[in-house]
């Protein structure tokens, strides 16, 4: 495996990890307030319908984020062409980017620090696969 493919696991990981958080906060996980800026709506730590479903979108993004970056790096089947995956990763960077950005403005400690840094990890490993992978 060469370093490219590992950047690209290694983020993978990252970023399916925050979709498993997404997804066990949809499921009713009690740490809503460390998601959304703290400024979703909860009862006793768990998320209203509404933010549920946002939570379980956000899960759905992150996977597909994950995708991207591992078909980038060639290490899944792509169904897409090489430039879109090229562009597709340049997005992915962006996204990370501002979801750190929003995630080091958050209330809640494990959002601001623990998030914040996922998402910083996660952003820098998808820029350099999106930059270093052969097209």
């Amino acid at each position: 495996m060469n370093t490219v493919e590992m950047a690209a696991v290694a983020a993978a990981v990252l970023l399916i990890g925050v979709s498993g958080f997404q997804a066990a906060l949809a499921g009713g996980l009690p740490l809503g307030e460390a998601t959304m800026g703290g400024r979703a709506s909860t009862i006793d730590g768990v998320l209203q319908p509404r933010y549920r479903a946002i939570a379980l979108g956000s899960a759905t993004v992150l996977l597909l984020t994950a995708w991207i970056v591992l078909a980038r790096a060639g290490t899944v089947p792509v169904f897409i062409s090489g430039q879109a995956l090229v562009w597709s990763a340049w997005v992915v960077v962006g996204f990370l980017a501002l979801n750190t950005l929003t995630n080091l403005s958050g209330r809640h400690p494990l959002e601001r620090w623990g998030m914040a840094s996922i998402t910083l990890l996660a952003g820098l490993l998808v820029g350099y696969v999106a930059f270093a992978a052969p097209v």
